[in-house]
Parts: structure tokens; C-alpha cells; sequence
């Protein structure tokens, strides 16, 4: 059993002796079973907090799930809630819908120390936006006469979780993480948070995840791409893409089924073309990130007549559409014509050179650290901030209009 686990099961609701006199009535306009209510609740909240009060949960742990607690104290998830949320208003617990019930740390662990160093964590540094947004915030940190310290999980969701603990115990003043698609690790940045480390998120939001964000229009980017497409007379456009999670992948779903919906077109399931991770985790090692893309969309495209349009949700997944095109000896743009949602120094060296939405990295990047030195000066007194980014939709020669041929 581990220690919260043994502590939470030592812990039961204590006995009230009863004072009121054989016979004797409710006082009026009170209800038993209200009172018994509040009781339950009341006392669950006193053995919880006693524990709390006593340090036997860590700063930034989480607690049991609500029918877990329940059966332990022996009463229902409704009367746990209700104390759960009675002890959050006490600044005891932060509650996160969908991930989970926290220890709140009584005094944040940041050490303190001469010259300000942060962290930059990020789920792989190999990526082409990734690398670009890397080397403009050392270089904003630079400019500060900050250190900087990068974490790369090289795509390792487990390793990601280990560089996250290990900047909550490192006396690091603040990070800025570059977080994946993934909410894998979304409860090790939670605990980072709770643990008193100043957090901002660059390059896209997290569910439930209350800190500083700056990010790209990841909607306005899909919907631009989706347009363009619409406008050179393709009416069937295909999305290449990750399953939407609560992230950029589900925003610029958002984004490219509006397009749609706005010229009059319905968003058809079988034009969205899901990628697997897996898959793409397998590429990855391989040194072919395009692959997850390729591999999703090979099949599809011996499918479906041409000319068709498809839409890439990055420039690696776009690329993995070049590599079918090639492979079934289809051509770009006559055949196929490509958008990706993400622009990189590759995708301009393809033949021909993709067409993309273009994010500005550089003001994303220096935007979080500007956001972080805000963070730095008054941790306890700034709302938390969201700062969305235009994107701009760059023309190259992977488009033509549909039914006409483009010599290359």
C-alpha cells in the first residue's frame, strides 16, 4: 500500500455522541437527511484536512478518485465531491475536470539563487518548428542575461514525465514547455504547477492546464488553408491528421470543418484521414518522421478519383503525402494538390515546394519568455494569460485548380 494510500485508510469519520433527548422532534424547518448530509460531508472534510494540516501528501500529489475515496470513508462520491470542493475553497486541493484532484503546496519550493535560470522542456527537439522556436528563446533569454537549461524527451512520453519531475526538484526559477499533441503527461506538468514553478506553454494549450499560453491561430490557419483549397474549384478536400484531442489537432479539425460548412459543403467522415501515433513513433525512430502521414494517407489515395486536395496537419505528415504521391507515380499538384498546416525549411525544398500556413515562431517564442519574466517579477498577482498569434498562408507549387494541368 503506498503512503497515501495507507494514510486515506487510516483516516475514518469520527462518532458525534447525541445530545438530543429520547423522543424528542427535529428542531423545525430542518430535515434528518439534510443534516445527515452535511455531517458526512463536514466529517470527511476534518479527516482529510487533518492529514493535509500533518503534511502526509506532498505538494502537488493527487488524490484518489472520487469512488475510491468513497469506499474508503464509506459514503457516497456525491458527499466526497462536496467535500473536495469544500477544502479547494479553502486553498487546500486545485480540482482539474478531467485529470484529476491536486495537493495544493502551502509554500512554493523555488530556490533561490544568483543569475535566473529556466528550463525549456519539450517532447523532442528534432522537429523542424520545434528547433526554430528553440534558438529564438535562448536567444530571448540571452538578451536577459539568462541561463537556460533545454530538456528534450526526443519523443519519449516517459522520459518527457522524468525531465518534468526532475525541474520541479531542480531550484530552476521558471520553464517554458513546447508541449506535443499528447495530454500523456499532462498530470506531470499539474504537479509542476502545483510544485510553485512559473509555467508558460508556447505553441499550444493544454485542457485544465490554468497558466500563461501563447500560441499560433491554429483555427484561422486551417480554415485560410481549407478556403484556398475550396477556392481553386476542389470540392472534395481530405484532412490528414491526428485524432483531436484537446489540442491544436482539435482546433484545426474546428477550423477545416468550417471552411466547409461555409462554402456550403458537409464535413464527410471519410475525408478525414487519421494518422497513428504508433506509427508515427515508428517513423520517428526510423529517422522518417514523414511516415505516420504516408502511411495513413497511401491507402486512401488509391482509392478516391483525382483530382483531389488534401490537407496536412504538419509539414512532416505533409511530407508523408509527397511520399505516396510518389510511390502510386501521382502528380503534384495536377493530381494532388497539398496544404500543410505548419511551415518548415523542408517543405520549401520539396519538388514542388509545398504550399503552408506559415506561424510566426520567433514571436511565438520570444512572446513566452516575455510572458515568463512577467511571471518572474509577480508570481501570485497576474491572471493567467492567452496569446493567440496570426498565421499567413504562403503560396508555392503544390496547389493547382482542380480539372487544370500546371506544367512543372
Amino acid at each position: 500500500m503506498s503512503r497515501m494510500s495507507a494514510s486515506i485508510a487510516s483516516c475514518s469519520i469520527p462518532r458525534r455522541p447525541s445530545t438530543a433527548k429520547k423522543g424528542a422532534k427535529p428542531r423545525s424547518g430542518r430535515k434528518p437527511g439534510r443534516d445527515k448530509r452535511r455531517f458526512l460531508y463536514q466529517s470527511v472534510c476534518d479527516a482529510l484536512r487533518w492529514r493535509l494540516d500533518q503534511g502526509d501528501f506532498n505538494g502537488g500529489t493527487r488524490l484518489p478518485s472520487l469512488r475510491e475515496l468513497s469506499k474508503r470513508f464509506n459514503v457516497s462520491t456525491i458527499t466526497v465531491r462536496q467535500a473536495l470542493r469544500h477544502l479547494e475553497k479553502e486553498g487546500h486541493l486545485q480540482c482539474i475536470p478531467g485529470v484529476g484532484v491536486f495537493v495544493q503546496p502551502a509554500v512554493p519550493n523555488r530556490a533561490a539563487n544568483g543569475q535566473t535560470t529556466v528550463a525549456l522542456a519539450t517532447i523532442e527537439i528534432e522537429g523542424g518548428l520545434t528547433a526554430q522556436m528553440a534558438e529564438s528563446i535562448e536567444e530571448a533569454c540571452r538578451e536577459r542575461g539568462w541561463g537556460m537549461q533545454l530538456f528534450s524527451a526526443h519523443g519519449e512520453t516517459a522520459l518527457e514525465a522524468r525531465n518534468l519531475s526532475h525541474i520541479a526538484e531542480s531550484g530552476l526559477k521558471g520553464v517554458i514547455i513546447l508541449p506535443g499533441d499528447s495530454t500523456e503527461n499532462l498530470e506531470a506538468m499539474v504537479r509542476l504547477k502545483l510544485n510553485g514553478c512559473p509555467m508558460v506553454l508556447a505553441g499550444r494549450a493544454l485542457p485544465g492546464l490554468k497558466v500563461d499560453v501563447v500560441e499560433s491561430d491554429h483555427e484561422k490557419g486551417a480554415y485560410l488553408a481549407t478556403e484556398y483549397l475550396l477556392a481553386q474549384g476542389h470540392r472534395r478536400v481530405l484532412m490528414v491528421t491526428q485524432k483531436p484531442t484537446p489540442t491544436s489537432a482539435a482546433a484545426r479539425l474546428k477550423g477545416y470543418e468550417q471552411a466547409l460548412v461555409d462554402h456550403g459543403l458537409e464535413p464527410m467522415h471519410a475525408w478525414k484521414v487519421w494518422i497513428d501515433n504508433a506509427v508515427t513513433a515508428q517513423g520517428t525512430s526510423e529517422d522518417e518522421r514523414w511516415f505516420g502521414g504516408y502511411a495513413a494517407v497511401l491507402p486512401v489515395l488509391k482509392e478516391w478519383d483525382l483530382p483531389i486536395a488534401v490537407l496536412a496537419h504538419d509539414a512532416h505528415s505533409g511530407w508523408g503525402v509527397f511520399e505516396a504521391c510518389r510511390e502510386l507515380g501521382l502528380n503534384i499538384p495536377n493530381d494532388v494538390s497539398i496544404v500543410c498546416l505548419e511551415d518548415a525549411e523542408f517543405a520549401r525544398a520539396l519538388t514542388p515546394p509545398m504550399t503552408a500556413i506559415r506561424q510566426r515562431t520567433d514571436e511565438v517564442a520570444r512572446t513566452a519568455v516575455e510572458l515568463l519574466e512577467r511571471r518572474l517579477m509577480d508570481e501570485t498577482g497576474l491572471q493567467p494569460q492567452h496569446v493567440l498569434l496570426d498565421v499567413e498562408l504562403i503560396e508555392r507549387g503544390s496547389v493547382a485548380p482542380a480539372g487544370k494541368v500546371v506544367l512543372s
